[in-house]
């Protein structure tokens, strides 16, 4: 199968970079490790409800992402959250998932493969999944910068001037709250840094869910536990935190969630070897870098076009 640029990823930054190659008519492919669209921008059923158990919120610190939010309200996939207005942060009241899902519309998108090799030839790139053997002219890279690094370390290419990101790591939980009494909007303590119900965020749901991210001190303790023990801490954490009953419990493990304080360049081509890196590794980090860097690696790559 042929492209004339590969993106591997699909999440925020790799369904940015895709929309503006398919708006200009040229022929992109999106790969993808996991089974949906959206990377870190996920949304999951609970229950009978819905909630994002990735990014939470839009806060935009740029012109870039900025622009794209205004774009996004007039097709109604955005709008401003109900639980932090000061701040102008935005939601997606359909899950924050839709939000690459639409960006990533019309581009072909190859999910459930994970890239384990990739090679430079003398006039294209060979990309190497699970399942097929995928050539382009131009490749570009959007995963977390220590995903990139592995990647080209396996491919025996070296890259000096990529950027250093350090990730937070946690597990968060999603579940249904059962319970009679009024539920909280947003609150943390000592072991949570986000407690969060999506019906009074603002998602189009009739049941209310909540989404914890657990703080991550205590999640490098948990990760270290049994799958048993480790439920049943968290199980307890729950209980204590107000939430006497509630269902469909699941966890999820964020081993690249979001950096904070980050000011990183702005994104990497290399246009003899036609290979750009781009996401939120790059510049400010979170969505903010996602867009930012995506947009200035299309530039890059109009002027090839």
């Amino acid at each position: 199968m042929n492209s004339y640029v590969i993106i591997v990823g699909a999440g925020l930054s790799g369904s940015y970079l895709a929309k503006k190659i398919n708006d200009i008519g040229l022929n992109a492919l999106i790969i993808e490790k996991s089974k949906n669209i959206g990377g870190r921008f996920s949304t999951k059923p609970v229950g009978g409800g819905i909630a994002d158990y990735g990014c939470q919120l839009l806060k935009p610190k740029t012109k870039e992402l900025s622009e794209l939010i205004h774009n996004l309200k007039s097709k109604n996939l955005v709008k401003k959250s109900k639980i932090i207005q000061s701040d102008k942060a935005f939601i997606s009241p359909y899950g924050m998932n839709k939000i690459p899902q639409y960006l990533s519309l019309g581009v072909t998108t190859l999910l459930n493969q994970k890239v384990y090799f990739i090679k430079r030839k003398s006039n294209h790139w060979e990309v190497k999944t699970n399942s097929f053997l995928l050539k382009s002219k131009i490749l570009v890279l959007t995963m977390p910068i220590n995903q990139v690094c592995e990647l080209l370390k396996v491919s025996d290419i070296s890259i000096a001037d990529l950027p250093v990101a350090n990730y937070k790591s946690f597990y968060t939980i999603t579940f249904q709250y059962i319970d009679n009494t009024e539920p909280n909007v947003l609150q943390k303590n000592g072991f949570a840094n986000w407690i969060c119900s999506n019906l009074l965020k603002g998602l189009s749901t009739e049941l209310n869910t909540y989404t914890i991210n657990i703080n991550e001190d205590l999640s490098n303790i948990l990760i270290n536990k049994k799958n048993d023990k480790r439920h049943e801490i968290i199980k307890r954490h729950i209980i204590e935190s107000g939430f006497k009953k509630f269902s469909f419990y699941n966890l999820h493990y964020w081993r690249y969630a979001f950096t904070e304080g980050q000011n990183n360049i702005t994104n990497y081509f290399d246009e003899d070897n036609m290979l750009g890196v781009c996401g939120d590794s790059f510049s400010v980090g979170q969505a903010d870098g996602a867009v930012v860097s995506a947009h200035k690696t299309f530039e890059h790559l109009k002027n090839i076009f």
